[in-house]
């Protein structure tokens, strides 16, 4: 701590407090400032801890702080001993002061570094006006009511020990013992009147615990009643069924009698007919079929003799035509060839130059097409390893069961086991539910989380009850004590959604305040999910709320109302917060909110650790996409080239094989034209011969071949004829026997499954039939249940004040058992309170006697009493002024009166007069006039006006502004500062869970935060200028 900050302390301010395996604490380590300092921290976190250290390390008594007897029970769980060391400031030098405590009670002193006894630290403390047992300079959170509950005499005893080092108080106490010497009946006075005040005093506080005790009474005789009920609603909901069970068995008898009578038969007649005529086809069709055979060998027949004529016919022609013209038709030929064939030649030699010319240039483009293409494949691998890192970043299931593995390591051993041993489940078991749902939206994810419980976000459901028994057996009773939540749905059936508002409710929700579906309608999950969602969730009475929402809420608008007057309840969420608004069932129905923020999701969110990786990884696909679609377009570019140039190539080679092709008809003429020529030679010595009688012979065959030829031409066609129909008539027997065939199979099959349905139908109606008789009885039993534990004749009066819905009944049973639970009460304190209740009234008329036979005080109490009354007066006058001050800052109206209306200056007290609104009178202020909140204001502006009068270096407060209103918290916040701020002032310590918004801090002001937990950085790693380096890198980020 900066030194130059030394000389602003008080002497024996707190300058320094360390914490070692003390109570939360296993180590650490404060440095309060010199003027306010405001604890904060959320409730369990160990701010009332350290105001304990500063009582038990200062040498106060254990019974001022109300939690423990025994100064060992401060050692930290687990542990045999911690210390608490306290640094006082001193001009002259700070003292540290370290306490050592031990589990068995056991405690050891030093004073900077030295072991001291436990008188040399009190003296210390009395230097330093350290008053740890006045409750007007340490008040601790369990004494804050018992400050409120003071009497008017305690109230003046505390304020005198806090005044003047206790001179008045001690001069009170002088007068009061020189009353009693004066005379034994005043001594007997005071003492009936000290034993009274006790007695009502005691009984006063054993009031509240008579009435705790009868309201348990009247809690249990309500519980029982509602157990009571409980079961005649299990018994009518069990009737329902059995009711609804009967209908169904009804329903499957009709649809059996229907499908005996109206499938079965008829199929069963249609197969027959389907049978005998596809018989008959079949038998028609071989018939035709036969024929067929016949007619074709027929017609092969006579088409093989024709075949033989005209072969006869033609080699006749062609002899004649020899005869006539051969020699000529020859010679033409040769030379029509030999022009042919030369010129081919010539386009022969002059094509091989350009072909090679193409193949080389083609060869270019095929290596250039293989080298693209090898580097179009290579880019979109490249792509496929991207996409496949990328499918792994975005897989949300993954990152989830990361995420449920370092949560809650149990829950995936769960998992591991299920997965392992799905053989032994009957039916499917789901879980951990944070795996089984999808929500598309971050916000609504974090509305879903935070309105369920982290036990059913890591439960599994099963749907039959053997597997519920195996996981439990396996998982929590065996040797893993896993400790898994297991919900069962039996055979995963789903209930009826009941939304709490209708159609028409939910759209003037949606037009007025932009509330506009339910949370499970977000919810993306399997059917058997949404029910357990719904049943232990309750999020489809969720609704989902918009800014617009919120800003209305900000601005002062009162939507809670009228929403939750609709349903008697109403919750919802807007993207910052959550809200649950109540009617009161008792007295003029209030609505009471309940809110709080929305937390970020833990299970339910998927990781953005790898948002900036994913980025880099989409950047550079982008670049080989890019890449590839050049690539794409030089392959395309070369293939076209490709494709003309292969083009010309098949056109040459087209010409070239032309040219080839009449090569060789070329080479087959010239051996033609020389086997002509040797012909020619032939027939040229035949033709000085006579050919006149063998062409009338060539004339008169072919005659005699056309007459055979005609003849069987006309046969053909007879055959021809007989054979079309014989092939069309086997066509449609064919076509009738596969149709027939079709339908038999169709019919047959459809047999199949209608007679499949109707033993499937005779199943269920016997299951139907005995589930009837199972729950029938199991209604019998229950109703002889409910008649036996609570005949309704009797309780239909009790009854018909209690709910009538099963869950609301189930809910406040389980209400009422668990504050049973949690009763500690004494039933023989009502016993204690009535027999003082008596006595204090026996007692009160003896007083009464006692008291006419009072004697007045002697001179000598006169000379005491005058000055310490006139002292005291002054001081009550100076607190009643800055009381009344005060109280006018936040708009009420205060006073301090010294009561002195008893002779008995034992009896004397101040009273504390307020009056908080404006049509209310101006009253006592007691334990039990005023309201928790007021009673607090009453408390800390009595100790702000206290303080001025008070000598002590500092003051504790835990808790005082539990119960105010949010306009009086901010004028007490205000007053306390200006009494602890902007000048030399004592040391003040508010201890607080919560603030308002919008306080005004002075520069003076400290605010110490705790934050305890398993996840907190350590005190020995906590760099403040560290973590605000991270919060714009973490800003950036999330942009």
């Amino acid at each position: 701590m900066d030194e130059s900050s030394n000389d602003e302390y008080m002497e024996g301010s707190i300058y320094r407090v360390r914490l070692h395996n003390f109570l939360t604490y296993t180590d650490a380590e404060l440095f309060p400032g010199p003027r306010l300092n405001v604890v904060l921290g959320p409730n369990g976190t160990g701010k009332s801890s350290i105001v304990c250290a500063l009582c038990v390390g200062l040498a106060g008594s254990t019974k001022i702080l109300g939690r423990a007897d025994k100064v060992g029970q401060f050692v930290k769980h687990e542990q045999e001993s911690g210390f608490t060391e306290i640094e006082l400031y001193f001009a002259k030098g700070n003292v540290s002061i370290r306490r050592t405590i031990y589990r068995d009670n056991r405690s050891t002193w030093q004073l900077n570094g030295r072991d001291v006894g436990q008188n040399k630290v009190k003296e210390v403390l009395s230097r330093a006006a350290i008053q740890i047992d006045n409750l007007c300079q340490f008040l601790p959170q369990d004494k804050v009511g018992e400050f409120s509950r003071m009497t008017p005499i305690q109230l003046l005893k505390a304020t005198q020990a806090a005044i003047d080092n206790g001179e008045l108080a001690e001069q009170q106490e002088e007068i009061i013992t020189i009353q009693r010497e004066s005379s034994s009946s005043v001594r007997d006075l005071d003492r009936a009147r000290a034993t009274l005040e006790l007695k009502k005093t005691e009984n006063l506080q054993r009031q509240t615990e008579v009435e705790r005790i009868r309201e348990h009474e009247q809690r249990r005789n309500e519980t029982n009643n509602m157990k009571k009920k409980l079961k005649w609603l299990v018994f009518e909901e069990c009737k329902r069924e059995v009711q609804k069970l009967i209908s169904q068995k009804m329903i499957l008898r009709t649809q059996l009698k229907a499908a005996k009578e109206q499938q079965l038969t008829p199929l069963q007649t249609m197969l027959n007919e389907q049978t005998e005529a596809g018989n008959a086809a079949r038998a028609e069709k071989r018939a035709a079929a036969e024929r067929k055979v016949t007619l074709e060998k027929k017609l092969d027949n006579l088409k093989l003799q024709m075949d033989a004529l005209d072969r006869e016919a033609s080699q006749t022609k062609m002899d004649l035509r020899e005869v006539h013209g051969r020699h000529a038709q020859m010679q033409a030929k040769l030379e029509r060839m030999t022009r042919d064939v030369e010129a081919s030649n010539e386009r022969l030699t002059a094509m091989p130059s350009e072909d090679d010319l193409r193949n080389q240039k083609n060869a270019e483009m095929r290596l250039q097409r293989d080298a693209d293409r090898r580097e179009y494949g290579q880019l979109e691998h490249d792509i496929r390893r991207l996409d496949a890192h990328l499918a792994k970043l975005n897989n949300e299931h993954q990152q989830r069961k990361a995420q449920l593995a370092r949560e809650d390591r149990d829950c995936m051993r769960a998992y591991d086991w299920v997965q392992a041993n799905g053989a032994r489940l009957r039916r499917k078991v789901w879980g951990p539910l944070a795996l089984e749902l999808q929500v598309k939206d971050p916000l609504h994810a974090k509305c879903l989380e935070d309105t369920l419980q982290k036990w059913q976000l890591t439960c599994f459901v099963t749907e039959c009850k053997e597997d519920s028994d195996l996981m439990i057996r396996e998982l929590n009773e065996g040797n893993q004590r896993i400790g898994v939540s297991v919900i069962n749905i039996q055979n995963g059936e789903c209930s009826r959604i009941e939304r709490p508002y209708t159609p028409d409710q939910l759209g003037e929700l949606r037009a007025k305040y932009g509330m506009d579906r339910y949370l499970d309608e977000v919810v993306t999950a399997p059917d058997v999910i949404h029910e357990v969602l719904r049943s232990y969730g309750g999020i489809h009475t969720v609704l989902l709320a918009t800014d617009e929402t919120e800003r209305m809420i900000n601005e002062g608008h009162d939507i809670f109302t009228p929403i939750s007057h609709m349903n008697k309840k109403a919750a919802f969420c807007t993207p910052a917060k959550k809200y649950v608004a109540t009617v009161s069932k008792y007295g003029n129905q209030a609505t009471t909110t309940r809110t709080n923020d929305i937390r970020p999701c833990r299970l339910l969110g998927v990781s953005s650790a790898n948002e900036e990786l994913k980025e880099q990884l989409h950047t550079k696909r982008a670049e080989l996409v890019q890449q590839i679609e050049r690539v794409k377009a030089k392959i395309d570019a070369v293939q076209s080239q490709e494709r003309e140039f292969s083009a010309r190539k098949h056109a040459v080679t087209h010409q070239v094989q032309e040219i080839r092709d009449q090569l060789r008809a070329r080479n087959k003429l010239v051996g033609d034209i020389e086997s002509g020529r040797l012909k020619i030679r032939q027939y040229e010595a035949e033709l000085a011969k006579d050919y006149s009688d063998k062409i009338e012979g060539y004339e008169r065959k072919l005659k005699n071949l056309l007459t055979k030829h005609v003849k069987l031409l006309q046969g053909s066609h007879e055959a021809a004829t007989a054979l079309v129909d014989a092939t069309t008539l086997e066509a449609e027997l064919t076509l009738q026997s596969q149709t027939a065939e079709k339908r038999q199979e169709i019919i047959s099959r459809t047999l199949r499954n209608e007679a499949a349905k109707l033993e499937q139908l005779k199943a269920q109606y016997e299951a139907a039939n005995q589930a009837v008789r199972s729950a029938g009885e199991r209604a019998q039993q229950l109703k002889r249940d409910a008649e036996r534990a609570a005949p309704w004749d009797e309780y239909e009066a009790v009854f018909e004040a209690l709910p009538d819905d099963m869950m609301e009944l189930r809910a406040r049973i389980d209400n009422n058992e668990a504050a049973q639970e949690h009763f500690r009460g004494d039933m023989r304190i009502v016993e204690v309170y009535e027999r003082v209740r008596q006595e204090i009234a026996a007692e009160e008329e003896a007083l009464a006697q006692m008291e006419t036979n009072m004697a007045t005080l002697t001179e000598r109490i006169d000379a005491i009493r005058i000055p310490w009354l006139e002292k005291l007066t002054a001081v009550v006058t100076e607190i009643n002024a800055k009381f009344k001050h005060y109280f006018q800052e936040i708009g009420c109206v205060g006073e301090v009166y010294l009561n002195q209306d008893d002779d008995d200056i034992a009896k004397w007290g101040i009273e504390r007069r307020a009056q908080f609104r404006v049509n209310a009178k101006l009253t006592r202020m007691t334990a039990e006039e005023q309201s928790g909140g007021e009673k607090s204001v009453g408390t800390i502006m009595y100790l702000m006006a206290l303080q001025s009068l008070t000598k002590c270096p500092f003051r504790v407060v835990d808790e005082i502004n539990q119960g105010m209103d949010i306009h009086n918290e901010r004028k007490v916040f205000k007053r306390i500062t200006r009494s602890s701020c902007g000048g030399k002032l004592p040391q003040y310590f508010l201890i607080t869970p919560k603030l308002i918004t919008g306080l005004e801090y002075h520069r003076d002001t400290k605010v110490l935060f705790i934050l305890n937990g398993a996840y907190n950085i350590r005190q020995n790693e906590w760099n403040v200028d560290d973590i605000l380096k991270q919060r714009p890198i973490k800003r950036q980020r999330a942009a």
